[in-house]
């Protein structure tokens, strides 16, 4: 057998075996949707001081739980709204959309999780001339969390969560308001949808 025919027949048979070996696994994976809600401290960074204002944040989270390894995955996509601190000098309010990468471990009650995706963050300058009209931007966002289970059936499942967001508007938008990056703390309840 020629050594290029023998290198595709390894190529399929290792195929094959990986195919086989991940097939229960693909088997016990059980679909996920989750809804969370919530509110908490945020930390805007500018070069000459820190900025505390408030944020509220949803999240709609699609993915799978793999019972064997007991792992979650998918994706999670969020809108989220920082309040404006006329006192600090922000003087509007800061809107985004996100969607992230998520995995993580579920054992018990407990889950815990990581995230890593991108999205957009929009201005609403109350003072510029068209205030309705917003200033869009890029975002990176970073993300950890848990969640600890209140309630449990088979078919429901309430839960309370802390979450961390890490996000980095790029360098144009950091250079019109002087701010450098996002760091909000969330104190969630979740409601699942499906499976799992």
């Amino acid at each position: 057998m020629a050594p290029r025919a023998r290198l595709r027949k390894s190529r399929l048979s290792l195929a094959l075996c990986f195919g086989l070996g991940i097939l229960p696994d693909a088997r016990a994976a059980v679909p996920l949707t989750k809804a969370r809600i919530g509110a908490g401290p945020s930390i805007i960074q500018t070069p000459q001081k820190n900025i505390q204002t408030w944020g509220s944040f949803g999240t709609f989270r699609l993915g799978s739980y793999q019972e064997r390894l007991q792992i979650i995955s998918g994706l999670d996509l969020t809108a989220w709204r920082l309040q404006d601190q006329p006192k600090d000098g922000l003087n509007y309010d800061i809107h985004g959309n996100d969607v992230l990468f998520f995995i993580g471990y579920a054992a018990g009650s407990w889950t815990l999780w990581g995230g890593l995706g991108a999205g957009q963050i929009r201005v609403y300058d109350r003072e510029a001339p068209d205030e309705d009209k917003p200033h869009r931007s890029i975002n990176q966002v970073t993300e950890a969390g848990g969640s600890y289970d209140l309630y449990r059936a088979q078919f429901a499942k309430i839960d309370a969560s802390f979450t961390w967001r890490h996000m980095t508007p790029e360098k144009g938008w950091r250079s019109a308001y002087a701010m450098n990056m996002i760091d909000c703390i969330q104190f969630e309840v979740g409601f699942k949808l499906l499976g799992w």
